[in-house]
Parts: C-alpha cells; structure tokens; sequence
C-alpha cells in the first residue's frame, strides 16, 4: 500500500531505483540512518521500503499545518533539540517494539549537497534500547538541485530538468548496536554517488 501511495504521489516525477532493500531486515529493531539532502526524503526512504517507518522530525516541520496532517498520519515522532528526553523515550518505545524508526543524523536538511557531521542522539537512543536493534545505513541520491532540496537557486538553475528524475536510495548492510556516528557516516558516505 505505501509503494502505490509513494507512486502515486512521486512517481510522475521521480524514478525510484532501489538498491540493497535485502539489507534491510524483515522483522525487528531497526534504526535507519542515512542523509538528509531534501525535504521529501521521508516520503523516498518509505515508498522504496516494504515495512514501516516511523521517522523522527523536526518540531518546526511537524507544527507547520501542511506537514502535520501527513506526518502524524505516517506516525512521525516530533523532537525539539532543546526538550528532546520525551522524544528520545518515544524512539527507544518504538525500538522496543520491534519498529523500524529513521533518523536523519546530520539534524537538518543539507545547504551544501554534502553529508555534515552527525549529531550523537542516535547513541543515546542506542545505549536505552533493548540488545539486538539493527543499525541500518541509507543514501538518497540525486535529488541536490531539486525543488525539494535547499541548494541556492544558482544550482537549481544549473541543473538539466527532466520530466521524471531518477532517485537512487541506497540501503547499506546492518551494523550492530554499538555503531558510533564516525563509523554510520563512513557507511552512510560510501552509499553515495
């Protein structure tokens, strides 16, 4: 159901291609990280991924009314940095549940084209859950220069328009729990184009 709503949604204007969806286990824990280089790689990561995933925003996005409805809707979880322990409880309950929950570590969607360092929460929320989540890397790739990325309208000019742009997500094999944000950015980083 939610690979016909993403193509309904993106499909007249994005071709998604796929690669390491095997990686991505069936069933328990997992924490998805990967990079954050528009505003709709939410709705990417999902429409290329069989299981659920409930991805942690923003406050600023979720409090906006034409996000709120479809993030609560999808089951998104609302983090402020400055308040962030409730949140944070929120992500090891769904951890503890068996979900698979994302998590954009760089905190922002990126104003270079460039993977930024990551911020350390996902480590907390690592250490507070139960033994056995799976970390589990991802890239999307080609959409800098888009209409949904923040590139400066310089590039955005630049880019050749085509009707259906081609979108790679990327899913890199599972790390254990105890990833650190050095080793995840290396995973993530080699999954980009």
């Amino acid at each position: 159901m939610r690979q016909i709503a993403g193509y309904l949604l993106f499909g007249w204007r994005y071709r998604l291609r796929v690669s390491g969806i095997e990686n991505l286990p069936k069933h328990g824990p997992v924490l998805l990280l990967g990079n954050h280089i528009s505003y709709i790689d939410f709705a990417l990561i999902q429409w290329a991924t069989p299981r659920t995933i409930r991805f942690v925003v923003h406050d600023d996005y979720y409090s906006k009314p034409i996000f709120n409805w479809i993030l609560r809707a999808v089951g998104a979880v609302s983090i402020k940095p400055e308040n962030s322990r409730n949140a944070m409880q929120n992500i090891v309950n769904l951890l503890n549940d068996d979900c698979v929950v994302g998590i954009f570590p760089e905190g922002h969607v990126s104003t270079s084209g460039e993977l930024s360092d990551l911020k350390r929460g996902f480590e907390k929320v690592l250490s507070q859950s139960k033994e056995g989540v799976i970390v589990v890397p991802f890239a999307v790739n080609n959409m800098w220069g888009g209409f949904f990325s923040k590139a400066p309208r310089s590039v955005k000019r630049r880019m050749r328009f085509s009707l259906r742009r081609e979108v790679n997500v990327r899913i890199g094999k599972g790390l254990n729990s105890n990833a650190t944000k050095e080793e995840v950015k290396r995973c993530i980083g080699s999954l980009l184009d």
